[in-house]
């Protein structure tokens, strides 16, 4: 398969983006009819965090021994081809063997990608160094932390479409995390989304108003679509 030309979004589009929550992001495009974008069982390995960036893919297989990588051409795999190719605010979304898998990078490997500035890295799979990548400033989400590198897997392409926790991921997306998880937002929606997350974070603050200023709460929500152009206080 080839690999998938990446076009990122408007750095504006990414600055909308980065004013909303994973929630808002995954109302908004149930409300369009694409509710399939949340990753379940992907958690922040630490808290406090937030991330929007465009994807770039890696896709590992299982090992099998007489596939064994040798150290010359390991360092030519997928993971390394893109660590060269990663540009400031992508993120690297790994589809690594799911809830039983390993991640297939450790601190080493995940440092070269945040000197590259990447704006996160997300792993269908369990990472290890674990006290190390928790001293990064990047955000990393992942099912886990373990020590050893087992289930032995292979990098084997980069920059396709894959699975990340039972969700489509096509290179160009845009990915939001935080401490909800992580929703994925199909690369030719992110203007969209971001215009209509942004009108309804606008209304949720008037319902936080309302309340606050004493009104019940069947008064204050749901929130009213009006309340755009009429606000009610």
């Amino acid at each position: 398969m080839e690999s998938l030309k990446v076009e990122r979004p408007t750095k504006r589009c990414i600055n909308d983006l980065m004013e909303l929550s994973s929630a808002t992001v995954w109302g908004t495009l149930n409300g369009m009819q694409i509710p399939s974008t949340f990753m379940k069982g992907i958690v922040p390995l630490k808290s406090g965090y937030k991330m929007v960036g465009t994807a770039q893919t890696l896709h590992y297989v299982p090992m099998r021994e007489d596939k064994r990588y040798t150290p010359e051409s390991f360092r030519a795999s997928a993971p390394f081809c893109l660590a060269n190719e990663t540009q400031e605010g992508d993120v690297i979304v790994v589809d690594a063997g799911g809830k039983d898998g390993y991640g297939g990078m450790g601190d080493i490997m995940i440092t070269s990608y945040v000197v590259k500035k990447a704006a996160g890295m997300v792993f269908d799979g369990s990472i290890r160094d674990s006290p190390y990548a928790k001293t990064l400033t990047m955000p990393i989400f992942c099912r886990g932390v373990q020590p050893p590198t087992t289930p032995p897997i292979l990098p084997v392409a980069a920059n396709i479409m894959i699975q990340c926790a039972g969700v489509l991921v096509v290179p160009g997306d845009v990915l939001i995390g935080d401490d909800d998880g992580v929703v994925v937002i199909p690369k030719e929606k992110a203007e969209e989304v971001a215009k209509k997350g942004l009108e309804h974070e606008k209304i949720e603050i008037y319902s936080r108003k309302l309340l606050e200023v004493g009104r019940s709460l069947s008064e204050a929500y749901p929130p009213k679509q009006e309340w755009i152009t009429k606000p009610p206080i």
